[in-house]
């Protein structure tokens, strides 16, 4: 999956300027990263070994989809791009505000990609068009049921968790490996916008993010994230229900609990945005010693359930969090054909019985003619 975010994160070749196609509206900042528990246990990685130590760290923010003039408060994935600055090379961690990823494979990333474009009529981007894709892509299933979600809203760079795109492979100094899944906590919180406030700061502010962020490191009032990781055991990837390798799902918490490795502190704005961030190069593929590229799959020992995990994410959102779900889906998919509608409502369906009813219903689709109840 890496291909797709370091070709968006290169630059033109003999371009003086980074023409990014996707993540083109961003914001970044320089920092720390201060280890506070050793992993030597796990990985052989030098900037991992000592309670203490300190990385120094380049961050870029952004929405995937929407252009470099564009508002920061819409509803998009904000990739979370990490650069740490270690004593054996540059490991990037190029990851989103979401735990899930769209779909499992980069070629049909590029298809969603060109999808999410603008129309070539209107020149603005078309719900008909990218649901047209998405009612294709059941794997994206998960995903949307974040994104359609107020989650899917960040009401600012500082009060979002981000999370890598698809699992690494430690390493230790014996030869031991373990497969590898960060996440970064925000500890100014996580706070969304709903559409109404989403839609009250767009029309006020279309650098709403980018200010916060600059503002509150000139203030003093440095963000900071805990890095987090999720262990697992190659023996253990193989007696999993589900695919661990797929970037479509998450690793249950209760089975592979969340380890407190240190935290990184952001405390320097930029001098020169452009020559600092924006020509700037993340790459998933950017490894230091101690780890490495995790294998691709283990689909031929799994198979693949494109829905129960976001049946269990839907089903385990409060009340007032599932109205916004359904209210958000309905309103976007209103704009698609009737058949992409079905494919679709029959997707949420798969995941969520009611969810997809619900949507169904406000629609006027019938799903009894392609999706038999059980």
């Amino acid at each position: 999956m890496s291909e797709r975010l370091i070709a968006n994160y290169a630059p033109s070749a003999g371009s003086q300027r980074v023409q990014r196609v996707m993540h083109a509206r961003g914001a970044g900042a320089r920092g720390i990263f201060v280890t506070e528990h050793s992993m030597a246990a796990y990985t052989k990685a030098h900037f991992l070994q000592t309670a203490g130590q300190e990385t120094p760290v380049l961050v870029r923010f952004s929405t995937v989809f929407h252009g470099k003039g564009s508002p920061e408060a819409v509803r998009d994935p904000r990739c979370y791009a990490v650069k740490l600055l270690t004593q054996e090379g540059q490991h990037d961690i190029v990851g989103s505000h979401i735990p899930v990823s769209f779909v499992r494979e980069a070629a049909k990333f590029k298809e969603l990609e060109q999808a999410m474009r603008p129309s070539p009529d209107t020149n603005e981007q078309s719900p008909a068009q990218y649901w047209e894709q998405l009612s294709h892509l059941p794997e994206s299933t998960h995903m949307l049921t974040w994104l359609f979600a107020n989650d899917g809203t960040p009401a600012s760079y500082r009060q979002m968790n981000g999370y890598s795109a698809e699992p690494l492979k430690w390493v230790n100094a014996e030869g031991t490996e373990v497969y590898v899944r960060y996440a970064w906590k925000s500890k100014q919180g996580v706070v969304c916008f709903t559409p109404d406030e989403m839609a009250a700061v767009q029309a006020s502010d279309y650098s709403h993010a980018t200010r916060d962020l600059y503002a509150a490191i000139e203030n003093g009032e440095h963000p900071q994230w805990e890095l987090h990781v999720q262990l697992m055991a190659p023996e253990a990837a193989a007696t999993l229900s589900f695919d661990p390798m797929d970037p479509t799902k998450i690793w249950p918490e209760n089975l592979f609990p969340f380890i407190r490795v240190g935290t990184m502190t952001l405390h320097q704005n930029p001098i020169n945005y452009f020559g600092e961030v924006e020509k700037a190069v993340f790459s998933n593929d950017a490894l230091v010693p101690g780890i490495e590229a995790a294998e691709e799959t283990f689909l031929t020992e799994q198979g693949i359930d494109d829905f129960a995990q976001a049946g269990e994410r839907v089903r385990a959102l409060p009340d007032c969090e599932r109205d916004w779900l359904v209210r958000n889906l309905i309103n976007d998919l209103q704009q698609a054909s009737q058949e992409t509608q079905h494919r679709a409502a029959g997707s949420f369906y798969r995941a969520d019985a009611q969810l997809g009813m619900q949507i169904a219903a406000a629609l006027g689709i019938d799903l009894d003619e392609r999706m038999p109840r059980s």
